[in-house]
């Protein structure tokens, strides 16, 4: 034993001496390879097409902790500008990507409609330049009526829906006049309609604030949406990007609460009991099809009581097709203990069950089935669709809108579901009260800046339990609250607040185009996103591709992460102006934390060239 313990004592010099290479060697190249990644030179043009697949690779995901800092030593000397045909880029939404990595979508489930992101290796890491001529949007109220059209060149729809009065060309402007495809008189008189329809007090259809969170499907150009506003009520105006293609880019350049998406396999990123009202108007959905089960996400998505406004030829046309249409509707509607609460003209509501005695009256083997027990109604980030009745939780049983007060005291009011997150009543009333001296805050340094009625369109990018966006209450502003997933459970929080929002990965891009929102407001964003693996560069040039020119973003964070934004804010046009802040500590800060305040330039192609 004693030899063979010399013989280890003298092999332990040399066996270091190899791993201390080793190790070297290992690190060496590691550093060549990122940090070629980010050297100005690793580009493969200033106007990448991503027609070849040759994507910059600078920006990866799922990188470990050794490696994200050694980026954190380089920053580049410039971020390439994507070529002008992509001024309209919506990465998860890029049909091209389609063809190019060969997916094979069933386009009869509107998959092809679906979000499919680019892998890494395929991203447009860089700036998404504006269209030619791009001027700053008109303000809102006025944006709601017309808006420039050079930021949106395309007058295809005006043409296509002229009798319908979705917009018409009006030299340099776009105008609205309000119409649709089945109100061509105006949203606000077909408002009104409907709540004569529902014998709702002084023809007001958020009925006293109890009608106050809207899923209009297949929105069009969101007139609807639009002229709820006047009545308290929000609409999520949700279309696809179809032969429409940019129909939610003109309501979201409106002004109007707006996203892209498609009733196709997957859950829509709502929980469940989000809405007292869904509406379709001509919205060309086949509801049939797949046992109903886009009826069911309806249903998933409505709270106990909900309304179903149905205006289309199915409801009220005499013709074989469109009855049979209409009667087996009606059959489904029956088998999911939905009632007809009015009928008129051209317009069906259908009302849905405020308990489960329905459900359990139905006969054995009834179609369609209660979802199993292990179901979680609320789970909607790349979940697909069930073609199954979510029935009510016991202590949602016969609870009428879910037991909320009406708006808007619903926005402070804690609401019944706090318990199923964890929070209780007096923490929630404490968020509410920070989030209220934050935004005092934030307003006071932006002040010289922001001008009135500047900001219209707000993303929250981890909105918690919404107390950013029901601070802005008393502005003209409406919120965009985006849960990220690992925090989606909380996203029920939003809508029970009478807010808006949806469930997102910020790994990856945002289903919005380009130029969308005046503000976004990132708190502890970039430290979430980072732990999770993923990049903070990608998450920069993202928050870029979406924010308009002169608009702000407020960046709540920790001080590292901070310093190390603040070097990439000239890369990124966003030092028109900005500042920097240490906070009032509250009950939500952390020891290190810093709070960063900029504004992007308004630039384009042609001025950057002939620097």
């Amino acid at each position: 034993m004693k030899h063979f313990r010399t013989e280890r004592i003298r092999a332990t010099p040399k066996l270091l001496t190899y791993v201390l290479v080793g190790v070297i060697a290992l690190l060496g190249l590691t550093c060549l390879y990122y940090g070629s990644s980010f050297a100005p030179g690793s580009r493969k043009s200033d106007e990448f097409d991503g027609s070849n697949g040759d994507a910059p690779t600078g920006f990866v995901k799922n990188r470990d902790d050794v490696v994200l800092r050694v980026s954190r030593f380089e920053v580049p000397k410039s971020v390439p500008i994507c070529d002008s045909r992509h001024s309209e880029l919506i990465p998860c939404l890029d049909r091209n990507l389609h063809y190019q990595l060969k997916l094979k979508l069933n386009l009869t489930l509107m998959e092809h409609y679906e979000r499919h992101c680019p892998p890494p290796e395929r991203r447009f890491n860089c700036l998404v330049p504006p269209p030619f001529g791009y001027k700053i949007p008109l303000k809102w109220p006025v944006s709601r009526d017309e808006v420039w059209k050079v930021n949106i060149p395309h007058t295809h729809l005006a043409q296509e829906k002229s009798d319908q009065n979705w917009m018409v060309v009006n030299g340099d402007k776009i105008n609205f006049p309000g119409g649709g495809t089945h109100f061509h008189n105006g949203a606000d008189k077909y408002i009104v309609s409907l709540a004569q329809m529902l014998k709702f007090p002084g023809d007001k259809l958020n009925n006293g604030g109890s009608i106050r969170n809207v899923l209009d499907v297949g929105c069009g150009v969101a007139s609807f949406g639009a002229y709820l506003l006047s009545h308290d009520i929000i609409a999520m105006s949700l279309a696809p990007n179809d032969v429409h293609q940019n129909q939610i880019q003109f309501a979201l350049e409106r002004g109007i609460p707006s996203t892209l998406g498609v009733l196709g396999t997957k859950r829509l990123p709502y929980p469940s009991r989000s809405f007292e009202l869904a509406h379709c108007s001509r919205c060309r959905i086949d509801w049939l099809q797949r046992d109903g089960i886009l009826l069911l996400e309806l249903d998933r998505l409505l709270r106990p009581g909900g309304y179903f406004v149905y205006s289309s030829p199915e409801a009220y046309a005499h013709d074989p097709e469109n009855r049979r249409i209409g009667n087996a509707m009606h059959d489904l509607f029956k088998r999911m203990c939905w009632k007809v609460v009015a009928k008129r003209d051209q317009s069906i509501i259908w009302g849905k069950p405020i308990s489960n005695s329905c459900y359990l009256k139905r006969g054995p083997g009834v179609q369609p089935p209660l979802c199993p027990s292990g179901d979680d109604p609320d789970a909607t980030w790349n979940v697909s669709m069930k073609a199954c009745i979510s029935p009510y939780s016991v202590r949602m049983h016969k609870e009428r809108w879910s037991g909320l007060v009406p708006w808007p005291r619903r926005l402070t009011a804690p609401p019944p579901r706090l318990e199923e997150v964890g929070v209780t009543p007096e923490q929630f009333r404490e968020d509410t009260e920070t989030w209220r001296l934050r935004v005092m805050e934030y307003w006071k340094l932006m002040k010289p800046m922001v001008q009135r009625n500047s900001i219209r369109n707000v993303m929250d990018m981890s909105s918690n339990l919404g107390g950013f966006a029901a601070a802005l209450n008393d502005k003209d502003v409406w919120v965009m609250n985006v849960m990220p997933v690992q925090s989606s459970p909380r996203m029920k929080i939003i809508y029970d607040r009478g807010l808006i929002g949806a469930t997102h990965d910020w790994c990856e891009a945002f289903d919005t185009y380009p130029r969308t929102f005046d503000l976004i407001h990132a708190w502890n964003t970039f430290t979430e996103t980072e732990t999770r693996g993923c990049s903070i560069e990608d998450l920069l040039i993202e928050m870029d591709r979406i924010l308009r020119p002169e608009g702000f973003v407020i960046i709540r964070d920790t001080s590292d992460n901070i310093s190390y934004i603040k070097k990439y804010l000239t890369l990124l046009k966003w030092d028109k102006w900005f500042t920097e802040a240490n906070p009032k500590g509250d009950s939500l800060s952390t020891k290190d934390e810093r709070v960063l305040i900029a504004r992007k330039k308004l630039w384009s192609v042609a001025a950057i060239s002939e620097l």
